[in-house]
C-alpha cells in the first residue's frame, strides 16, 4: 500500500491516473470472486453485487477515460483545456448505474414470486469480505485523491464505491438472515433495496456533473473569499461582475476591478498581477482573469442585470 509521505510526493495528475488505475483492478478482481459466489450461491443478492461490480468495471474504464482526456493540456480547438471531459464520463457514469439498477429491480422482484433456495453461503461470505476489504482499501485512497486533486470523476467514482461498500455489507446481511431464519425473500428484497440505492447514488453523480457542465458558480463562501481578497488591495476601489465556474481541479474567475481614473496603464497592470497572485495563492488551480474598470465608470452590469431577476 502506497504510504502517506509517497502520496504527499506524487503530483496531482500522476495521482489520478493512479486512482483510475486501482479502480480497475479492485472491479476486475471482484468481478472473477463474485462471479464464482454467484454460480456457487445462486443468490440474487450475490447476484446484484456482481452485476453492480461489472457495470463499476465499465464505469472506472470511462472515468479513466475522462481523466486521461482532461489531463491534456490546451489547444487549438481547446483553449479553456479538457477539463470537462471528467464531468462527462461522470454523467455516464450514473447511466451505467441507472441501468445496472433497473436490470437489478427486475431480477429481484421476479425473485420474490419465484423464490429459490441459496446453496454454498460461505462462498458467499467469503466473496463478499474480499470485496468490502477491497473496496474500504480504494475508498480510502480514493478519498486521498478527492481531496487533493476536487476531480469531480474520481469523485463519483467515490461516491460510487461508497455505495458498493453498502451493497456488500447488505448482501452479507441478506445471506446471515437466511442461513438463521430459512425465509428466502430476504434475498430479493435485500436485491430490491440495493437497486433504489444504487439509483439514489447516480442521480446525486448525475446532478452533481450537470453542475459543472452547467458552468454552476462556486458557493458563496469562495465567492466571498475571492472578493475579500481583491478588497485588501490598497488600489483596489471595488469589483463587480465577478463570475467563477470550475471543471476537474481547476476554477476559473473572472471579475472587474475598479481604480482610480487617471491611474496608469502599467500602474493598473501591476495592481491586477498582485490581486491575481494573491488569489492564486489561496486557490492554486485558479485561471483569472482581471478586467480593469475607472471608479464611477456607468455602464450596464451583470451584477444588476442579476439582481432584476431575483
Amino acid at each position: 500500500m502506497i504510504e502517506k509521505e509517497q502520496l504527499l510526493s506524487i503530483g496531482n495528475d500522476r495521482l489520478r491516473r493512479l486512482a483510475t488505475y486501482a479502480s480497475i483492478t479492485v472491479a476486475s478482481i471482484l468481478i472473477v470472486a463474485k462471479l464464482v459466489a454467484y454460480l456457487m450461491t445462486d443468490s440474487v443478492a450475490v447476484l446484484s453485487s456482481l452485476l453492480d461490480s461489472t457495470i463499476d468495471l465499465v464505469a472506472s474504464l470511462v472515468t479513466a477515460y475522462g481523466v486521461a482526456t482532461a489531463l491534456e493540456p490546451p489547444d487549438r480547438e481547446h483553449r479553456y483545456g479538457h477539463g470537462k471531459a471528467e464531468p462527462l464520463a461522470a454523467l455516464a457514469q450514473s447511466g451505467f448505474i441507472i441501468g445496472s439498477s433497473i436490470l437489478l429491480g427486475y431480477e429481484a422482484i421476479s425473485r420474490l414470486f419465484h423464490p429459490h433456495a441459496l446453496q454454498n453461503e460461505v462462498v458467499g461470505y467469503g466473496s463478499m469480505l474480499l470485496a468490502i476489504v477491497l473496496t474500504i482499501v480504494l475508498v480510502l485512497f480514493q478519498y486521498v485523491v478527492v481531496k487533493r486533486t476536487r476531480s469531480v470523476a474520481i469523485g463519483a467514482d467515490h461516491l460510487h464505491y461508497m455505495g458498493d461498500l453498502g451493497v456488500n455489507i447488505a448482501v452479507i446481511v441478506s445471506l446471515a438472515l437466511y442461513r438463521v431464519t430459512g425465509i428466502t425473500w430476504f434475498d430479493p428484497l435485500f436485491g430490491i433495496a440495493i437497486a433504489g440505492a444504487l439509483s439514489a447514488t447516480a442521480v446525486r453523480i448525475a446532478l452533481r456533473s450537470i453542475d459543472m457542465l452547467m458552468d454552476k458558480e462556486l458557493g458563496e463562501a469562495d465567492r466571498a473569499g475571492i472578493k475579500a481578497i481583491v478588497q485588501r488591495h490598497p488600489k483596489a476601489l471595488g469589483v463587480h461582475d465577478m463570475r467563477t465556474r470550475y471543471d476537474s481541479d481547476h476554477i476559473f474567475v473572472e471579475l472587474h476591478i475598479e481604480m482610480e481614473p487617471g491611474i496608469t496603464l502599467a500602474a493598473a497592470h501591476e495592481i491586477t498581477d498582485a490581486i491575481t497572485t494573491d488569489i492564486m495563492k489561496a486557490y492554486p488551480h485558479a485561471d483569472v482573469l482581471v478586467h480593469m474598470d475607472p471608479e464611477g465608470l456607468e455602464e450596464e452590469r451583470l451584477d444588476a442585470q442579476i439582481a432584476r431577476k431575483r
